[in-house]
């Protein structure tokens, strides 16, 4: 379209004149412009096109996520987040049934547990997110979820046998690991950067909810019906969400482009061999190599990656500590214990929505009456991004350290509700006291996970912040996993007391975090391998290298240029005397040809000394060479 484009420009040009009147043309001009047009097109149809070099049609193409409707954009969020519900949910339904595989088929209870533990390292697994990049979101989604179905069907069915529900739970996990990897992918896909904080803290919710509401509803499911409803329960839920996953739009820019591509015929360029292992490895990188390179090398991820693991890992000690605490204590059912969860559920709701105002008010602020819509969009939005601005209107570049805010917040949270929940539970005090506990629980860990998400993706450049979100859930579920081993016998051995104080001195000892960063992340930022500074650092170094390089040619080029060829043609003929007259007066003995072969030689120096002087007394004047030599004594110094 552009070589089409530029032929009818040229044409234009050389009908009209000056004036804009039409003049003569030559008709053979005419035709030998047009046919070397045609077969520039022809041969750019010809070279296969990269898939990655693909580009929208223009601002208004309806097919780039960004021009959809807000209720396209919300659909293709909210089910990427009821499927992250689902997936999660499946870590605590199989609690609620493990008392009745204790006692039913004499299992050790820890044993028991360690269902948990595996399915939580398979949720580990990150190996999704690269794939989805490749093929794409939605068949990412469409694929895993049955394969983990199946899997969960296969602990149900599976008698109560150990040896078969452990890998079953691990597999399921990692099946269904891809919806907590992928999704932040689809909501970047379709929202503007000052949109993503929104759409991530109800997104976000999803992974929190799952086990919070599932021993609400699998608690009175397994009472009555028994322990493998814990299993069907999972099932219902996931073939009630498949249907609109199967209806929702494939959001990854160059799949959309990739498709429509080749709805127009064009030539894709197709992957080699190499470029397929190039991919290999930087999926290594990604997803394994890199994250846990960067907990060893990065305070920033390491410190806030065990400080979320930690809080995470305690949720999920709940799951254990909870039917102590309500059936031990308060000699609750399994069906009423299980609402006892309800308490965090608020909480998480009520930190959610503080979120969203403190973002809405304070971090990303709407633009000020009378800013200037975007001058160059990139999609139909020409509404101004929110964010903070200067004097002069122009908006701010974030700077990572103002999102620690709702961190400082959850951070004082917790151990106000571990402490609560801690001296509380006891058999003189109400029920409710130690379930209202769980609300500033709930409200804190919301909090903390959402202000680190948002910190960690303003301190690292993309491809790191994937690598980041990775190492940070690679640490959250490893220690989320090795909890529930040992919390059955903590509330025992240490009473529910000192136990849950045990927890909320931990979150005493990280209350400074959040100031400690906020004081000097910018100074650990500056020095990380992997921050910002490090990438403006390397392609400094690289255009500097780049720049001397073309000085080096330039400078090559222009001593080329300026030598006289017949010097070197002189030279050459010199050197050719030389060597024939010596020869034919080898019989005259070494002293004749000695005494001709250095009256030649000193003839050629005459010659070379007379031509140098020649030509630099031409160059004497010449600006051009001055400049070059100057440029040349500087690469020299």
């Amino acid at each position: 379209m552009n070589s089409a484009d530029n032929t009818s420009r040229s044409l234009e040009d050389e009908k009209l004149s000056d004036n804009g009147t039409p003049e003569d043309v030559d008709l053979e001009r005419l035709a030998s412009h047009v046919s070397g047009n045609l077969a520039s097109l022809r041969a750019n149809e010809d070279e296969p096109i990269d898939p990655r070099t693909l580009d929208w049609d223009g601002p208004d193409d309806m097919a780039n996520p960004h021009n959809w409707p807000a209720w396209k954009k919300w659909y293709a969020t909210m089910v990427a987040a009821l499927l992250c519900l689902v997936v999660t949910m499946g870590s605590s339904l199989y609690v609620s049934g493990v008392p009745e595989l204790v006692l039913r088929y004499q299992i050790n209870q820890t044993l028991a547990l360690a269902g948990l533990t595996f399915y939580l390292l398979g949720l580990t697994t990150v190996i999704g997110a690269p794939l989805s990049e490749v093929f794409g979101r939605k068949p990412i989604y469409l694929i895993s979820l049955p394969i983990s179905m199946l899997f969960t069907m296969g602990v149900g069915l599976s008698g109560g046998h150990m040896r078969i529900i452990l890998p079953l739970r691990f597999f399921s996990g990692v099946f269904g690991s891809p919806a907590l990897s992928v999704g932040s992918g689809t909501i970047l896909d379709v929202f503007d950067m000052d949109e993503v904080p929104m759409a991530m803290a109800m997104f976000c919710l999803a992974p929190f909810l799952g086990p919070i509401i599932s021993p609400v509803m699998a608690g009175f499911a397994t009472e009555k019906q028994g322990w493998r409803w814990a299993e069907w329960i999972q099932l219902i839920a996931g073939g009630l969400i498949l249907p609109f996953i199967a209806l929702m739009p494939e959001t990854h820019k160059v799949v959309i482009l990739t498709k429509r591509a080749k709805e127009r015929k064009l030539n894709l360029k197709k992957p080699t061999p190499e470029e397929y292992k190039a991919f290999l490895k930087l999926t290594l990188t990604i997803t394994i190599l890199r994250p846990l390179k960067m907990l060893v090398v990065e305070p920033i991820v390491l410190v806030f990656s065990i400080y979320i693991a930690f809080i995470f890992a305690v949720l999920f000690a709940f799951f254990e500590a909870y039917p102590v605490i309500y059936r031990g204590v308060y000699h609750m059912s399994y069906g009423v214990e299980g609402l006892t969860f309800i308490g965090i559920g608020v909480g998480l709701w009520i930190g959610a929505v503080l979120y969203m105002v403190l973002d809405r008010k304070i971090l990303n602020p709407a633009p000020p009456p009378g800013t200037p819509p975007l001058a160059n969009p990139t999609s139909l939005r020409t509404r101004p991004y929110r964010g903070k601005r200067g004097p002069d209107g122009e908006l701010l570049p974030p700077h990572p350290e103002n999102f620690l805010l709702a961190c400082k917040i959850g951070s004082i949270a917790l151990p106000i509700a571990l402490f609560w929940q801690a001296w509380t539970a006891r058999s003189d005090v109400h029920w409710m006291a130690p379930i209202a506990a769980g609300v500033p629980f709930g409200f804190g860990l919301i909090l903390i996970f959402f202000s680190v998400l948002i910190y960690f993706s303003y301190s690292y450049p993309p491809l790191y912040v994937a690598s980041v979100i990775a190492a940070n859930n690679m640490l959250r579920y490893l220690m989320s996993s090795v909890f529930p081993l040992f919390t059955v016998q903590m509330y025992e051995n240490l009473t529910i007391k000192w136990a849950s104080t045990l927890f909320a001195l931990v979150c005493v000892v990280m209350i400074p975090v959040p100031w400690i960063f906020e004081r000097w992340g910018p100074k650990l930022r500056n020095i990380s391998q992997f921050g910002w500074a490090a990438m403006a650092r390397e392609q400094a170094k690289l255009k500097q290298e780049e720049e001397e390089r073309d000085q080096h040619a330039k400078l090559d080029k222009t001593m080329s240029n300026i030598l006289e060829p017949s010097l070197t043609q002189s030279l050459s003929r010199v050197v050719t005397n030389i060597s024939t007259k010596s020869f034919r007066s080898n019989h005259d003995g070494h002293d004749m040809k000695h005494k001709t072969a250095n009256n030649n030689i000193d003839s050629a120096r005459e010659q070379r000394s007379l031509n140098e002087a020649n030509l630099f007394e031409e160059l004497d004047g010449n600006e051009s060479f001055k400049s070059v030599s100057e440029n040349s004594n500087g690469i020299s110094s």
